[in-house]
């Protein structure tokens, strides 16, 4: 699928809306309410038994009490709902019959204020929803494809569903229980079945024939989980069913993470050494989240476990675990450029980021002492020397942020620099021409891991540039361009770097194929032009970046400056050898016979 911009704003949005409900979860007042019943109080199958009645609550002050079985036949789907998740707007009233051994009468509940409980920490969990949802929204906003959609889908799964629906709470019926099917059917375990139709367009759609199959396997997968989902969501609140623990875990969890890992192992299998290379560290990041979740969605689901004193720190820990794909993706994309997202994500951006997120650490902790310690008469010069102290860090922690991006995420782009910089240096004392074409033809083509390199150069009286130096050029291949050629003629007039794909110039004895040149870059001595570089695609396929043709520009002004040295030190020897021979000449002649 060809790139397009307004799917990449559309996924972008949703990330950021999914965003916003994660934080909801934790702090909309809508899903701190409960009707009364504990915490896994209810027993499953066809009616609901109670197993707990939280007390002190609408439901204890009922009569309520364990053992007694609420009669769902007279509900509505929204009732359903706002009764098996209890999260409704403070004072939402619920009229439920309760039948207690022969004896069934009817209660209304209602809707009060209670604490929430999610499993796990609800700051790791905003935390991890955060991590997800920015980088993959990032992602498809810069490389929107169906790929990178899947990968936003499967970060929406950070939400808890039934969390959501209870932020949504206040859709008046019947609208709300059509909401909340969408919902649980979105987002309980169809984001993670989401992951085959990334893995399986990743890095880039295939082309192959069992390639093409594996992508429409993934496809119908998904596609028939939805169904699935969709009608689990519809059927269990109206039957008020349950498959049990070990059904739920194997068909769930268990069938689902062994379709995920078959698939990486596929295309992992598939790649070639280079790119298992650059691959490996999202297929990693991605078996260590994809283990990650399905281990916190099987304790979540044995009550032994859950009750377990060490299970909030279990829980914990592998929450964050989940969050190590998508940040091996980020790191894979912006090291190894595993997806070609242009010069979007380069270190100006990310100093920027780092630079605002110091920033919003200051306000934020401006904000916490003014709130704290808003009635003691020092606050202010407590808040002053906050302030004073980052002001005066702020440099530091800016360079070391600078320094450690370099070396982590940039290191191989910082190591070019100064290696073709190196070069640039070293192009000063050249003694020949040959050795600046090697550095711009084959130098230069190293370092950068560019797959062609040409220097042309005008050596002969009638115009004509000839191939000096080159790599990824075989012996057919053009060896001389003429003067009048259209690619000649627009390096005169633009004097700049220029794609040819920009301007329109083909030449059919250029490389074919990986090597075929894609920029061009002039050389040039007090506005004339004495020759000019072609350069191929990266290895990865991908173009050099503004970063990469500047570097180039550099190179070739260098060796602009080189070859006019090199020239001007021939026509020095030249003129000392001449007056050396007239030296010689002079005087045999006037020396006496």
């Amino acid at each position: 699928m060809k790139s397009n911009p307004l799917l990449g704003w559309s996924f972008a949005a949703f990330a950021a809306v999914m965003l916003a409900l994660a934080v909801g979860q934790v702090f909309s007042p809508l899903t701190h309410t409960t009707f009364g019943i504990a915490d896994d109080g209810l027993a499953p199958g066809g009616n609901a038994t109670i197993r707990g009645i939280m007390p002190h609550s609408s439901a204890a002050k009922e009569g309520l009490r364990a053992g007694d079985v609420i009669v769902l036949g007279n509900l509505t789907l929204s009732d359903r709902y706002r009764f098996q998740t209890g999260f409704s707007p403070f004072g939402q009233t619920l009229v439920l019959h309760v039948r207690r051994g022969d004896l069934t009468r009817t209660v209304v509940l209602r809707a009060e204020p209670s604490s929430l409980h999610l499993g796990t920490e609800p700051t790791i969990l905003v935390a991890q929803a955060a991590i997800d949802l920015i980088i993959l929204g990032a992602l498809v906003l810069l490389r929107p494809s169906l790929a990178t959609a899947a990968l936003v889908f499967y970060g929406a799964g950070s939400v808890m569903s039934f969390a959501v629906v209870g932020e949504l709470s206040w859709i008046p019926d019947p609208w709300f229980g059509i909401v909340a099917v969408g919902i649980v059917a979105a987002f309980s375990g169809l984001p993670f079945l989401a992951m085959p139709v990334f893995i399986t367009r990743f890095p880039h759609p295939p082309h192959s024939h069992t390639g093409i199959a594996r992508m429409r396997v993934a496809d119908a997968i998904f596609l028939v989980a939805a169904v699935c989902f969709v009608l689990e969501a519809i059927f269990e609140p109206l039957e008020f069913l349950s498959w049990g623990s070990f059904i739920d875990i194997g068909l769930g969890i268990i069938l689902p993470l062994l379709i995920i890992l078959g698939f990486g192992a596929a295309a992992y299998r598939d790649a070639d050494g280079e790119s298992r290379r650059r691959i490996g560290w999202v297929m990693a990041g991605f078996v260590i989240a994809a283990i990650s979740d399905a281990a916190l969605n099987t304790v979540l689901v044995i009550p032994t476990v859950r009750d377990a004193p060490s299970f909030p720190v279990v829980a914990n820990v592998l929450q964050l675990a989940s969050c190590v794909f998508p940040i091996a993706l980020a790191y894979a994309v912006l090291r190894h450029r595993v997806l070609d997202i242009g010069f979007a994500l380069n270190r100006t951006m990310l100093y920027a980021i780092m630079t605002t997120l110091v920033v919003g650490v200051v306000s934020l902790l401006d904000w916490g002492v003014s709130r704290v310690f808003a009635e003691q008469r020092w606050a202010l010069a407590v808040e002053g020397f906050v302030t004073i102290g980052f002001g005066l860090t702020l440099n530091w922690v800016h360079a070391r942020t600078e320094r450690l991006l370099d070396r982590i995420v940039f290191r191989k782009r910082h190591v070019a620099e100064k290696r073709i910089q190196y070069r640039i240096e070293a192009l000063g004392f050249a003694e020949s021409s040959s050795a600046v074409d090697e550095a711009l033809a084959v130098d230069a083509c190293k370092i950068l891991e560019l797959r062609s390199g040409a220097v042309f150069e005008r050596v002969t009286a009638d115009g004509l540039f000839m191939r000096n130096e080159s790599s990824g050029w075989s012996e057919g291949d053009a060896t001389a361009i003429s003067d009048d050629a259209l690619l000649v003629r627009t390096l005169r007039a633009l004097e700049r770097p220029i794609f040819l794909d920009e301007v329109a110039v083909h030449d059919a004895s250029f490389p074919q194929g990986d090597e075929r040149p894609i920029l061009a870059i002039p050389i040039a001595a007090q506005h004339e032009l004495i020759g000019f570089v072609l350069y191929g695609n990266r290895a990865d396929g991908a173009s050099p970046d503004p970063e990469e043709v500047a570097l180039l520009a550099r190179l070739t002004q260098a060796a602009g400056t080189a070859y006019g040295a090199v020239e001007a030190r021939h026509w020095r020897e030249r003129v000392t050898a001449l007056e050396a021979r007239a030296g010689t000449m002079t005087a045999s002649l006037t020396s006496p016979a």
